[in-house]
């Protein structure tokens, strides 16, 4: 019998097995430290297409100031992954897109308690039984009836 890591391994090598998808995710998570503190306000990376990095900046000029330390960005990137992953890079206006370096879901701080809603409870007898929105609100008051006041 195969270890599970063994199998997993052959499954997902046939997804990517060159490994670009998994250093690509790497390269977006430790963008500052890929290229820089600097670079990484000016640029950020929005995707890829083949050997072409693409990279979202706020306005023209930062365009073509990373335009001009295309090979430089290039370098530092290859430096982090071991290996040339770009060939070209590509910077676009950000235009309100979301680069792949940010977080996309902010989660509430630990202990976090939702306010507890006035009347609670009070809609119960107006609701269908067993029905799905009537075991769903069910479960919204006892959640509300566990927590302290």
């Amino acid at each position: 019998m195969k270890p599970i890591n063994r199998i997993l391994s052959s499954y997902l090598d046939r997804f990517d097995p060159e490994g670009k998808n998994y250093l690509f995710v790497q390269i977006c998570q430790h963008w500052s430290q890929v290229v820089g503190s600097e670079l990484a306000a000016l640029a950020r990376p929005l995707g890829r297409k083949k050997n072409t990095l693409i990279l979202g900046a706020e306005d023209s000029l930062v365009i073509q100031e990373i335009t001009l330390q295309q090979s430089e960005i290039l370098n530092r990137i290859s430096l982090f992954c071991g290996v040339d992953l770009f060939d070209r890079l590509r910077v676009e206006l950000l235009k309100g897109r979301t680069p792949l370096d940010s977080t996309l879901v902010n989660r509430p701080e630990p202990g976090y308690v939702p306010p507890r809603p006035e009347n609670l409870g009070d809609l119960m007898p107006f609701l269908p039984k067993n029905t799905t929105l009537t075991r769903c609100y069910a479960r919204y008051v006892n959640f509300f009836k566990k927590q302290p006041k």
